[in-house]
């Protein structure tokens, strides 16, 4: 073999190497606070049924939730892709256990009020009043299939969805009409929302120009929002520049009441 010939060999295997590492992904991450710059009101919620046992509780229109220091909890901000692309997913997120996240009847309300559900994890629907009879009721699904079920107590009930929804979808009790959640199931983990303290962070997401969805159950689509130096187009979405093993701090993202219709 000549000294020409073993060289070029050599440059192809590096050039295959190149492109292995070149498709390879790397990750960052995302995070962020929101703050409501409105006054909330809170509005009380008297029941109608099961009274004796519902008046216990303090009731509340969980559609605003803000806390004393004005952070705004149950925002969503999920990952948006093109019909037909799938997300790529960190190895981390791959090695999860796929157990069940749970949605509880607790207190004559549901807890939690949001939550997110990546479909590689079943719904656990729970009953944790006690000789209450509760029914969950998911006609407002677009993609999978419908269902409106008892919940007996001890005797939860499990529901895997196939396909993501494209926005978050309100579950409801049609005994106690006043209970309601949102659920946002996608196909892909890249999603939060935000916590009691207004925070949020999204992990381990694909590097590079990622487009999210800012959404909240009082408007939908936050449009007009301002992140960092962006602005939420009419569909709340938001390009985010995520770079490989850094972190985007959004900082405190304000929300005033025109954005969620107030």
């Amino acid at each position: 073999m000549t000294h020409k010939y073993f060289a070029l060999i050599v440059a192809s295997f590096a050039c295959l190497g190149m492109a292995g590492s070149a498709s390879a992904a790397d990750w960052g991450t995302i995070k962020g606070h929101f703050v409501y710059k409105g006054v909330p009101k809170v509005e009380p919620i008297v029941p109608n049924k099961d009274v004796e046992y519902c008046s216990k509780h303090k009731l509340e229109v969980e559609t605003l939730e803000v806390s004393d220091k004005m952070d705004l909890q149950n925002v969503f901000v999920y990952l948006y892709l093109p019909p037909g692309k799938k997300a790529e997913v960190h190895p981390d997120y791959k090695a999860e256990k796929p157990e069940p996240k749970v949605l509880d009847n607790k207190g004559c309300r549901f807890e939690p009020h949001a939550m997110t559900l990546w479909n590689v994890h079943p719904l656990e629907i729970r009953n944790d009043d006690p000789g209450l009879g509760h029914n969950t009721n998911g006609q407002k699904l677009v993609v999978n299939a419908k269902f409106n079920e008892q919940v007996a107590n001890g005797s939860p009930i499990t529901k895997k969805f196939d396909k993501p929804e494209p926005i978050p979808t309100e579950i409801a009790c049609n005994v106690h009409p006043w209970m309601n959640a949102v659920v946002l199931i996608r196909d892909n983990p890249y999603m939060a929302v935000s916590d009691k303290d207004g925070k949020f962070e999204i992990k381990n997401v694909p590097a590079g120009k990622q487009t999210f969805v800012f959404w909240h159950e009082a408007k939908g689509n936050m449009r007009d929002l301002k992140v960092g130096s962006a602005k939420a187009d009419r569909k709340g979405q938001v390009t985010l520049d995520v770079k490989p093993g850094q972190t985007l701090d959004l900082g405190d993202i304000a929300v005033s009441p025109a954005i969620l219709g107030k």
